[in-house]
């Protein structure tokens, strides 16, 4: 981390988060620390496979970042596209990443559009939106066929 989260701004966190992705074997910890003590991460749309939307809190947080670890040790990310809000501490960006899936030679390549808000320094919600069919087909051991009714 570059300087004190206390001082970053949601750009600043964004790329922090970036980089806790592109190393995200080690990087628990720190991407954690990245969100407020009641900071969210929601899903949208992860209703639609059986899984919540939003992780509130850090035990939350950290149990959804766990769990994305499990497949993934890192992450490129590229074509990021930033836009910030004017008189606001908040960005929208689209990016893209691949990772390998643990385990096998399965690339996970995914788009996103993210809406993250910063509050005294800290992420207070990053919003993502992406293509729950790519997740479902990573993510279940049968894929799509696992994907509830």
């Amino acid at each position: 981390m570059k300087k004190d989260t206390q001082m970053l701004s949601s750009r600043e966190l964004l790329n922090e988060f970036f980089d806790c992705l592109r190393h995200f074997d080690t990087s628990i910890n720190r991407c954690v620390d990245l969100f407020a003590d009641d900071g969210v991460f929601e899903f949208p749309y992860f209703p639609v496979l059986g899984i919540p939307s939003r992780f509130e809190g850090k035990v939350a947080l950290r149990q959804v970042l766990e769990m994305i670890r499990s497949h993934f040790s890192s992450f490129t990310v590229s074509n990021i596209e930033i836009h910030e809000v004017k008189g606001a501490d908040i960005v929208f960006v689209r990016y893209h990443t691949d990772g390998f899936i643990d385990g096998t030679e399965r690339v996970y390549a995914q788009d996103y559009v993210s809406q993250l808000v910063a509050e005294g320094g800290k992420i207070k919600i990053l919003r993502e939106y992406l293509n729950v069919i790519l997740t479902a087909r990573m993510l279940f051991p049968n894929g799509l066929a696992d994907v509830p009714d």
